[in-house]
């Protein structure tokens, strides 16, 4: 997944620890083979050029999930925003800014999903060559590996962190800390400390990832309604039930200004959120409140 995998369990011997370490990480290698954009080889890879006749339970799953947050963000969670990416990632590489009636002609045409679902099978509707499920199948895969190692071994807690993205299981719970978006320093002290009991975690941003032009920096997160990086908040950290939701959550929250971060993750009974503010001005939605308390 490119990133640090943070594995931590409780209960059985050091035996069943390598086991468990052993089990999920070849978990984790083999659903990156589902859904690495990254691998030709890789079953998306092999589906976007045509080849996948009976594609696997896993991604016909991650499929249906991704063209449901694709409705129900109101196009804002779009498996095909890489395009729009790539095309910042050459701007960047050329040294000059995208042309804004390029991106908006780009975002225009990725604004409807290229595929549909027949019988739960993904079919495309288009040109799927770049379509990329990098902004929800991390949180996927750490959902399906710890559901997979709490059904194989007797083991009282586990939680994983795929670089940011944390879900727990078990008891007792876990202290996770959410940075300070505006010091992303490993010896800088967590802007909160919270406590996650069954739950998962997600963090969006663009302190540590973005595209430098001249002396500009753009976030990462790019707003697929008009190919333009993300004015909204410093960052987005959410909870949710599962680290998919989470996942996805954070990313379209982060898209949306404060206000309306705020006011989209209140809708939702399932997600508690956590939005700093640009000039670094946390405020949380009233699920937040209620769970973790205010912040100060």
């Amino acid at each position: 997944m490119g990133t640090v995998l943070d594995l931590r369990i409780k209960g059985g011997d050091k035996l069943m620890s390598r086991a468990v370490d052993e089990f999920v990480a070849g978990q984790v290698a083999r659903l990156e083979g589902v859904f690495s954009v990254f691998d030709d080889d890789s079953e998306l890879c092999r589906w976007r050029r045509g080849e996948v006749l009976h594609p696997s339970d896993e991604f016909c799953e991650l499929m249906g999930l991704a063209l449901a947050w694709h409705r129900r963000s109101a196009g804002l969670f779009n498996p095909l925003t890489g395009q729009l990416t790539q095309m910042w990632r050459r701007a960047e590489q050329a040294g000059c800014m995208p042309g804004a009636a390029d991106l908006a002609e780009e975002a225009a045409s990725i604004a409807e999903p290229r595929f549909e679902l027949l019988d739960r099978v993904p079919v495309p509707l288009g040109d799927c060559t770049r379509l990329s499920l990098n902004a929800i199948a991390k949180g996927y895969i750490v959902d399906r590996v710890v559901e997979a190692a709490l059904r194989r071994f007797e083991i009282e807690a586990i939680s994983l962190n795929a670089g940011g993205d944390v879900l727990h299981r078990g008891s007792p719970g876990l202290a996770v800390g959410i940075e300070n978006p505006l010091r992303p320093y490993d010896n800088e002290p967590p802007l909160v400390v919270i406590h996650l009991q069954d739950q998962a975690i997600a963090t969006s941003g663009s302190s540590r990832r973005g595209f430098r032009i001249g002396d500009a920096w753009y976030s990462h997160v790019i707003d697929p309604r008009s190919g333009q990086p993300a004015l909204g908040p410093a960052s987005v950290s959410v909870v949710a039930d599962d680290a998919i939701t989470a996942d996805v959550a954070a990313t379209v929250a982060c898209i949306l200004d404060p206000p309306a971060a705020l006011d989209w993750l209140a809708e939702s009974d399932e997600l508690a959120g956590l939005v700093v503010d640009r000039d670094g001005t946390p405020a949380v939605d009233p699920h937040w409140g209620e769970r973790f308390g205010s912040i100060s």
